[in-house]
């Protein structure tokens, strides 16, 4: 018996029988399109985000530098950065891990300091930022050769001083006594925790030749008044100037002065 003939696909119009219409074909979800366009609306989502809690911590470190600036009595605004992300966690608790303050040309007791930076450790602000305290701190500050050279020439008395940078915690000073050139080695120290000594430890001059010297100079220039009531710790010379490391606990701001415990 012969087997029956398979029947033959179908044709309807435009299409056979057991294919689908281009219609259909058309209408056919696109998974991997939806995927795309869900990723792009999360980076768009998440970069929105992001520029919100940037936008804060900029109006935020803007706000702390003006209560900054009232309660050290500084001339301009310093500059702050707060670290941390995100940041807006960080307002609505009031604390901020770690904020850095840059000031320059400040002035202590009439000594100009070039440069002062400071690391804030544990900052609390109060709700209206009306103040603020901090765990610890720790920062430097830096005076160029110049300004303690201005500094010392008014005080000793000996004429204009220069300063160089010398040999250890040693400066080098040159100045004229009697129309003398007097070239120095001069240390330099910290002095309970506000003051730099200058002591001259070598004094050489064209006199030494023949038995005479000048004397040299002792003198002791106070910093206090430093920011944040910053202690200064130790001190070291560099090409430029010198560099004055600082700590500080327990650091409370309020109203137009800091305190400092501990």
């Amino acid at each position: 018996m012969t087997a029956p003939t398979p029947e033959p696909d179908r044709y309807y119009g435009n299409y056979y029988e057991d294919e689908p219409p281009v219609s259909a074909l058309r209408r056919a979800p696109r998974p991997r399109r939806r995927g795309l366009g869900c990723l792009v609306a999360l980076v768009i989502l998440v970069a929105l985000l992001v520029g919100a809690d940037r936008v804060a911590a900029s109006v935020t470190e803007n706000q702390l530098a003006g209560k900054i600036q009232t309660s050290q009595n500084l001339n301009q605004k310093p500059s702050v950065s707060i670290d941390g992300f995100p940041f807006l966690t960080q307002v609505i608790s009031r604390h901020f891990d770690h904020v850095t303050v840059d000031i320059d040309n400040f002035t202590s007791r009439g000594v100009p300091i070039q440069h002062i930076h400071a690391d804030l450790r544990g900052v609390h602000v109060s709700s209206g930022y009306n103040s603020a305290t901090v765990d610890t701190l720790t920062g430097d500050a830096m005076l160029s050769y110049a300004q303690v050279a201005a500094k010392l020439s008014s005080e000793v008395g000996i004429g204009q001083i220069n300063l160089s940078q010398g040999a250890g915690n040693q400066v080098k000073a040159t100045y004229s006594v009697a129309g003398v050139s007097v070239s120095a080695d001069v240390a330099v120290s910290l002095v309970s925790g506000d003051t730099l000594r200058f002591t001259t430890m070598k004094v050489t001059t064209p006199l030494s030749n023949i038995g005479l010297n000048t004397g040299g100079f002792d003198q002791k220039v106070p910093l206090g008044g430093m920011p944040f009531g910053m202690q200064l710790k130790d001190l070291q010379m560099t090409p430029t100037g010198v560099d004055i490391s600082a700590t500080g606990q327990n650091v409370r701001l309020t109203g137009n002065a800091a305190n400092t415990g501990g």
